[in-house]
């Protein structure tokens, strides 16, 4: 009787302890509204993914979560019904976001990113804010593109990356290219030259503004294989299947739901395509206010993931990955210091 009732003290503590931490409440409300993949809780509070793994085991051990497998993902939900009524009747709320009050929302970071991209598209202001007094040609030289590339589409270097990636990519004529934030068209009209007048080039950009912009550049440079559509990276207006190569410069960094990015990647390649990608990754956490900064998240640093991080999602995506470059001297060059790097990456869809 008395080692019954220890145990069912115990239980209780274990539960009531699991609960004493906002960032666990957040998840537990999260799942109270929708079930989710493991992954999509890496932007909670701008922590890393060691500390919400931390936080996931300490529910599940407090038998308040659990997780079943789902080919390459682990889906987490409430244990079961009477723990839902459980968790309601102790006022956990459910929320519609994964982010905390200290964490700008997924909507606003996106509001934020238009907003200041759309200016840089009419020219009101220079660059994204992470590279000092450069000129776009002193950026895009430094990062791998050529006197020829730069020369020949001026007009669509905004100096935005920290890569070349079409210089990364094995890519043929005739294939189907998908630029991920496509800006005013730069590496998109690099890779129609690669395909020709054969193959065609697809660029998503969810910024009127740059829309605007890189379909000007497309007239003016006489490119009919480009076509520019408006859209978000992480719900890509593009069919299944279609698309041989997808390539992205320093755009995905910005993107919220990182995990959907690479997911809809993904679901857009053909069978044994590939995706070649230069981004910007952490080497050392932020703080959370860092992480909430408009000027470093459109600088493509608040919004950053740690490297180990950002690898593992591309894993549980479906890609096999090649790290072709790691730039840390960009750190330096154009981001004042901040512990980062440039990865550039090869993906194969297995």
């Amino acid at each position: 009787m008395y080692k019954y009732t220890y145990v069912m003290i115990e239980e209780k503590a274990r539960f009531f302890k699991a609960l004493g931490d906002r960032t666990r409440l957040t998840i537990v409300g999260c799942l109270l509204k929708h079930d989710h993949c493991a992954c999509d809780f890496t932007d909670i509070a701008g922590k890393d993914q060691t500390t919400i793994s931390r936080h996931l085991k300490i529910l599940i051990e407090a038998g308040v979560l659990r997780y079943e497998k789902n080919g390459r993902y682990v889906i987490y939900s409430i244990r079961d019904d009477s723990m839902k009524e459980t968790l309601e009747r102790c006022g956990v709320e459910k929320v519609d976001s994964c982010c905390s009050e200290s964490a700008m929302d997924a909507q606003t970071k996106k509001h934020v990113v238009k907003k200041n991209y759309g200016k840089i598209a009419l020219g009101m202001v220079q660059g994204c804010g992470c590279c000092g007094d450069l000129s776009g040609e002193e950026i895009a030289g430094s990062i791998g593109y050529s006197s020829n590339d730069i020369s020949s589409f001026s007009d669509a270097n905004l100096g935005l990356g920290c890569g070349n990636p079409t210089a990364l990519g094995d890519i043929h004529e005739g294939e189907v290219v998908l630029d991920l934030g496509s800006g005013a068209g730069f590496d998109s009209f690099l890779a129609a030259r690669k395909v020709g007048k054969a193959g065609k080039v697809i660029g998503v950009d969810m910024t009127a503004e740059m829309l605007a912009k890189a379909k000007e550049n497309a007239e003016s440079y006489g490119f009919a294989n480009v076509e520019f559509r408006q859209g978000d990276i992480e719900e890509l207006p593009v069919a299944t299947g279609s698309v041989d190569v997808v390539m992205s410069n320093c755009v995905i960094n910005l993107a919220p739901d990182k995990s959907r990015v690479f997911r809809e990647a993904h679901r857009v390649l053909k069978d044994n395509g590939r995706m070649y990608l230069s981004d910007i990754v952490l080497l050392k956490d932020l703080t959370a206010e860092e992480r909430s900064d408009e000027n470093l998240i459109c600088a493509c640093v608040g919004g950053a993931l740690m490297k180990e991080d950002y690898l593992r999602i591309i894993r549980e995506a479906g890609f096999i990955i090649r790290i072709i470059d790691e730039d840390k001297d960009i750190s330096k060059r154009q981001y004042a210091g901040y512990p980062l790097e440039s990865l550039k990456l090869e993906l194969r869809k297995k």
